[in-house]
């Protein structure tokens, strides 16, 4: 294959905004995680949950307090384990009515560290005479009843002004993200509006905040909350952006005559971000916090994946309200089945999971964007199917967009992976940049591509041509394979079902299928998705499917399979898809769906009558008819390649920087041609990040197998040659004089 830069013909700037990181309160990501408190549910607002008695105690909680009567004491494991290390100093604090002794002791009980506290407020030092990965604090007081509040232990040793747990915070750094997006995700909507983050209330003294219950599964602290994420951007010298709750949750709204309390909110939250101590209310509150030096915040995202009507009404209120006030800030709209049309829009959050296909697949999306519309934040991105926890596949993908996203740097000015951070042991969401537990912390082959990307920018986009000869990997010939039926949300049958005539037999896999008395077959449950029933020759091509469907109740319409080769890897024609609203012809490929139809035909399937469906299937061609109508009469495009390229200039010191992504099972040598850059040395460095597999994964046992492996380059010229390796993303930095 062959590569050309270009330096005469300069492309866009690199924004400045592209590479950042998403932190959302999921996968106890704060609690348990980058906020370093060692022990949960410490005010005792789940009752005595994770406080467990021993030796004759009997504990209760009541309010903020938990009463430890008879004999013995309480113990906790905090979350999951109280990771120590050998001779890192941990602060315990807590308030008690007797005097009591603590220790820190391992699952067999031996001690670790122990001291003597006298009653009432206290704090010492604890310091581990051994690393243990799961220790244990126990409080035994000496006499009883004993009433205990607010106990705390945290490391001696943490990170920034945030104070954050060290290893996790080093990671991020190691970033050098340009914006950190905060709270969330899902965690600012709350499953109902009571649910939602609210920030003020995330303030002052880390015993007085009121939680939020996390809609991920646990209550969280805000030990981390709105002053700590600031906090955080300062130390990262990244830009805040913060994520407001417009008035909607996942199941109910904030009514309109009252979304004053919404809009004050926002704006409370700017002053207090902004506002100079001095003259405005939460400008002082800052400054009593600890920082009088307003933080700039400029970014304000209008809810989270909020859409429809209701949205549109609320978006105008917020967008309005906050141009008034504070006309320097950029805002974030969602697009979530559809965009606002209320109001302007600056900028607007598009997300995206699916799985490597797709990304290969997407790489050239934004070449051929409206540039005289909104800005796009890529909000959240990541290949969660064929994904493993985290393999190499997944990440070689998500590089490849990256590679679109940077070369069309005019309209995607922000991006960030999703999720960034997960407890082993709350896997909520999968995969995750960076994984821990109490004691160890690792990058998945996914955080080393946002490392290598985010540190390797570039200033200025250098026009790069990338031909190469067509290389159709095996699992590409899909113009093969069996038929099949299937439903999602809806209670259908179908009969008469035909390949070329001949009657097809299906096997129904899971849902409620039962045979009818006209020899069809029924899926009856119209609550679920997804359900099949699937036959015929699997190598069966160029075909004609006939069949008649007829919808009993539910949301959706048909689903008609046709070149099925595996669960993951199959052609429907999705009638009355996406709430009984359109038609399209979907591809999966490893399990992750794409629509082959741009505009997509609209269109629904009533309930109650029969319909003719007949797949004409030749090779690629696909021809799709209802009740006789052609509906659809479209080519299956050639397989994505998996090869991208992008490259930029480096203002400051002169090289180019060739990303090279080889996301194929082979080898490829680039023959690349430099033109108009101007005069090389001769050397560089290529760091590059590869395995030996598609599926290979770090770990805890091996957290270094994937990571980026920096070399020297040499024999740099004009024209030279790059082996890029199979599965590699190649960062080359080429010198000039």
């Amino acid at each position: 294959m062959t590569l050309t830069v270009d330096g005469a013909r300069p492309g866009p700037r690199l924004s400045p905004l592209l590479h950042g990181i998403f932190f959302e309160e999921i996968n106890h990501a704060g609690d348990g995680g980058l906020y370093p408190e060692k022990l949960r549910n410490r005010n005792f607002a789940e009752g005595p949950k994770y406080w467990d008695a021993f030796s004759g105690a009997k504990a209760t909680a009541e309010g903020d307090a938990l009463t430890i009567m008879g004999s013995g004491g309480v113990r906790t494991e905090g979350y999951w384990g109280i990771g120590v290390e050998r001779g890192k100093k941990l602060v315990l604090s807590l308030e008690a009515t007797n005097p009591l002794a603590a220790a820190l002791v391992t699952t067999s009980g031996a001690v670790l560290a122990k001291v003597s506290l006298k009653a009432g407020k206290n704090s010492a030092t604890l310091t581990p005479s051994a690393s243990c990965p799961d220790a244990r604090l126990e409080l035994r007081p000496i006499a009883f009843p004993t009433v205990l509040k607010n106990p705390s232990l945290m490391p001696a040793d943490t990170h920034g002004q945030a104070r954050l747990r060290k290893d996790l915070a080093s990671f991020v750094a190691g970033m050098k993200p340009s914006f950190v997006r905060f709270p969330g995700g899902c965690y600012v909507e709350g499953d109902r509006i009571v649910d939602r983050f609210i920030w003020k209330t995330s303030l002052g003294e880390v015993n007085q905040r009121g939680g939020t219950q996390c809609i991920w599964g646990y209550k969280a602290t805000n030990g981390l909350g709105f002053h700590e994420y600031l906090l955080w951007c300062d130390d990262l010298k990244a830009e805040p952006l913060f994520v407001i709750n417009c008035g909607m949750s996942h199941k109910d709204v904030t009514p309109l005559s009252q979304m004053d309390t919404v809009i004050q909110d926002a704006l409370d939250a700017l002053e207090y971000a902004n506002g100079d101590p001095r003259t405005t209310k939460w400008g002082r509150e800052r400054a009593k916090n600890g920082h009088p030096k307003p933080f700039g915040l400029k970014l304000i995202e209008i809810g989270n994946e909020n859409g429809g009507p209701r949205y549109n009404e609320r978006y105008k209120l917020l967008f309005d309200a906050i141009k008034a006030k504070h006309p320097y800030v950029r805002t974030i709209a969602n697009d979530w089945g559809g965009l606002p049309t209320s109001a302007p829009i600056e900028i607007v959050d598009e997300h995206y999971y699916n799985n490597p296909q797709f990304f290969f697949e997407q790489a050239n999306r934004y070449d051929r964007y409206d540039r005289s519309k909104h800005k796009v934040y890529v909000g959240e991105y990541a290949v969660t199917q064929g994904c493993g926890e985290g393999n190499l596949i997944a990440a070689l993908g998500e590089a490849a967009f990256i590679t679109g996203m940077e070369r069309n740097s005019d309209v995607v000015v922000m991006a960030s992976y999703a999720p960034l951070f997960v407890n082993a042991n709350n896997r909520a969401w999968n995969p995750d940049a960076i994984v821990f537990n109490s004691s160890q912390a690792f990058g998945t082959p996914s955080y080393w591509v946002q490392q290598l990307f985010s540190t390797n920018r570039g200033d200025i986009v250098l026009p790069t041509a990338l031909t190469q000869p067509a290389v159709r990997e095996t699992d590409s010939a899909e113009t093969k394979g069996g038929v099949g039926v299937g439903t999602w949300l809806t209670d259908a049958e179908y009969k008469d079902i035909a390949v070329d005539g001949t009657p097809v037999s299906l096997t129904p896999g899971k849902g409620s299928w039962v045979k009818t008395d006209d020899g069809g077959l029924r899926q009856t449950n119209a609550k679920g998705e997804d359900f099949r029933a699937t036959g015929g020759d699997p190598n069966a091509s160029n075909y004609t499917l006939t069949l008649k469907a007829k919808k009993n109740g539910g949301d959706e319409g048909f689903l008609v399979m046709f070149y099925n080769r595996s669960a993951g890897d199959f052609l429907w024609w999705n009638l009355g898809g996406w709430g009984n609203t359109r038609h399209e012809i979907e591809r999966s490929v490893g399990g992750g769906k794409s629509s082959l139809l741009r505009p997509q035909v609209q269109g629904k399937i009533e309930t109650g009558r029969w319909y003719d469906v007949k797949i004409e299937c030749v090779g690629p061609r696909i021809k799709c008819y209802l009740d006789g109508k052609l509906l659809h009469d479209v080519t299956l495009p050639p397989p994505p390649s998996h090869v991208h390229a992008v490259s930029t200039r480096d203002e400051k010191t002169g090289d180019i920087l060739v990303k090279l992504v080889n996301g194929g099972k082979s080898d490829r040598v680039a023959a690349i041609t430099l033109k108009n850059v101007g005069k090389l040395t001769g050397q560089g460095t290529a760091t590059v990040l590869t395995g030996s597999g598609p599926n290979e994964e770090n770990s805890f046992a091996q957290p270094t197998k994937i990571v980026p492996v920096t070399k020297p380059l040499s024999g740099v010229s004009a024209s030279f040659t790059y082996p890029a390796p199979a599965y590699s993303v190649s960062i080359l930095r080429l010198k000039t004089r």
